[in-house]
């Protein structure tokens, strides 16, 4: 097993709901989520949703995966900056070759599949980012 529940249970809102904190007194958004802010170091935090468009800043293509992703090949990871929030973000991109990629690229979050724990176990899911159509 890849993951405990309890791990599972407790991470599920930031892997699947794109959860992240602002800070109520310096208003800056922590990803991924903390009740201290890392940027003044205030606990006073509230949850918000991150769940938006944003924009490909740089990006990577990994032809090599590590095992258990071998089906994903090539794996893309990007950093993405989101519109709303500001905030940049480490993720993959998804229904893209590497070749269309483009830096400024507009993408958006969708819940894809990332892996399973055997026949009987977990299936994990993820937010993964995808082009936006005719962007």
């Amino acid at each position: 097993m890849r993951y405990s529940l309890p791990r599972f249970w407790r991470e599920r809102r930031s892997h699947y709901m794109l959860v992240g904190t602002r800070c109520k007194k310096c208003g800056k958004v922590n990803y991924p989520p903390s009740k201290v802010c890392r940027y003044c170091g205030s606990r006073e935090t509230e949850e918000v949703s991150l769940l938006e468009r944003g924009r490909v800043v740089t990006w990577t293509v990994i032809y090599s995966p590590p095992e258990g992703f071998e089906e994903y090949k090539p794996v893309i990871i990007a950093i993405v900056e989101l519109e709303k929030s500001g905030t940049r973000i480490l993720t993959q991109l998804t229904d893209v070759e590497p070749n269309e990629i483009k830096e400024g690229m507009v993408v958006e979050p969708v819940l894809r599949r990332v892996s399973e724990d055997g026949e009987t176990g977990i299936i994990h899911y993820a937010i993964k980012f995808r082009p936006v159509i005719g962007s």
